[in-house]
């Protein structure tokens, strides 16, 4: 006799298998919406992505995939499965644990975008966490992508957190962009209440389930699950067994350079880096741009200043010998090395600035590119570095140039310039 008989009396066979099936199956799942009226939040953005599913109806859309991309737990995939449902297309799946290199991509998506299923129906090719593809495992992959959606025959779904990834910036332009917002608390608190009623239970108040979705920050999944292990077995769920763990969650820049700058806990501060998606580097430069903005005291802006700067040497020790146990001394000096240094609290708002370097740097990456590309040209010629011919060689050629129109062509031909790179030189 199995263990299930000794707790709850045996039933038939044909009713206890639809039963045995959801043991243990979480409510995420369990209740993950099939059509998009069911899909929590977001109603504009469902709109737009059911337009552009209907565009494959008439015709094909301009652009064939479409890229979801916001927080984690915003109904991403959900909305990629209710919409495929909707449709009635056949999802193929691949995501973040499978093996996505060029010739995996190329093989799965490639011969999936090209064809039907067995039944008849439209091969939808779903993409998960986009932003994952990098390293040596995905090599090549994400211009494989690229090349897929180009050429498709079928719809292709993408989905990503950061949209801003670097990485994505040849498949961006070749899809049909829909962010997912943070869902409200009370849309959170009317999703939990059609749970709790479909599992035959209920909350003492409204009062239980707002915590539970000021909690989970606009999460839809978090909220679920938080609500499952409060409310599973439960016949009422009283404001007293709610017990929740403030979840660790991203911060912007401008609100950790805030926590910093206003800190009066030691570990606090140190902890707000921890919760920061932010370069290491780009973080450097931020609070390097906004100390003189929050601290007025000269003496404590060197004070300052001086901690930033030995953190800014440590991270170019972590760059130079890739030993990244020196990135415990960037973080505490970036961190309580700012903040306690002053001689005494300031109050009220800073209005922080974007850094301009990063700016400058933004603003000048064509040109560092177009000097990259003719000194990658010049280096092997003149036996030299490309910095050096940055640094020392291109200035002198401008200044030939100014004298002698007519010199670009036996540059041309010496170093097998291209005329756009002769013409960045004039």
């Amino acid at each position: 006799m199995s263990l299930a008989n000794w707790i709850e009396p045996a039933k038939p066979e044909a009713e206890a298998a639809p039963a045995k099936r959801e043991v243990g199956l979480p409510w995420c799942e369990k209740y993950r919406p099939t059509k998009l009226a069911e899909v929590a939040g977001n109603p504009a953005v469902i709109a737009e992505a059911k337009k552009w599913a209907e565009q494959w109806v008439s015709g094909k859309p301009k652009k064939k995939a479409l890229l979801v991309y916001g927080n984690v737990g915003t109904g991403k995939t959900s909305l990629a499965y209710a919409l495929a449902d909707e449709m009635g297309w056949e999802v193929i799946e691949m995501n973040a644990s499978d093996k996505r290199n060029q010739e995996v991509v190329q093989q799965i998506a490639g011969l999936g975008s090209q064809t039907r299923s067995f039944s008849g129906k439209i091969k939808v090719i779903l993409v998960e966490e986009i932003e994952g593809l990098s390293g040596v495992s995905d090599r090549g992959a994400s211009q494989a992508l690229a090349d897929v959606i180009k050429n498709t025959a079928a719809p292709i779904i993408l989905t990503c957190n950061d949209l801003g990834n670097k990485k994505l910036s040849g498949l961006k332009v070749h899809c049909e962009q829909v962010q997912l917002r943070k869902v409200a608390a009370g849309t959170i608190v009317q999703l939990m209440k059609g749970i709790l009623d479909k599992e035959g239970c209920k909350a003492e108040g409204v009062s239980v389930l707002q915590k539970i979705a000021d909690n989970a920050d606009g999460d839809v999944r978090s909220a679920v699950n938080d609500l499952q292990a409060i409310a599973q077995g439960e016949k009422i769920v009283k404001d007293g067994s709610v017990f929740l763990e403030q979840r660790d969650r991203p911060i912007d820049v401008y609100k950790a350079m805030q926590r910093i700058f206003k800190a009066t806990d030691y570990k606090a501060c140190r902890r707000v880096v921890w919760d920061l998606d932010e370069e290491p580097r780009n973080f450097v430069a931020w609070m390097d741009e906004n100390i003189p903005v929050e601290y007025t005291s000269a003496k404590d802006k060197a004070a300052a200043f001086n901690n930033l700067s030995r953190a800014d040497i440590f991270l170019g020790r972590v760059m130079n010998r890739q030993y990244w146990g020196f990135l415990r001394y960037v973080n505490d000096l970036t961190t309580v090395g700012v903040a306690f240094v002053k001689e005494k609290p300031y109050y009220g708002f800073a209005k922080y600035n974007f850094p301009s370097l990063i700016w400058k740097m933004g603003s000048t990456r064509a040109k560092r590119a177009k000097q990259g590309s003719v000194a990658a040209k010049v280096s092997p010629v003149v036996h030299d570095s490309k910095r050096r011919i940055i640094v020392d060689y291109l200035p002198l050629v401008e200044r030939v140039f100014e004298k002698d129109k007519m010199a670009g062509g036996a540059m041309m031909k010496a170093f097998e310039l291209e005329a756009e790179e002769l013409e960045f030189l004039v």
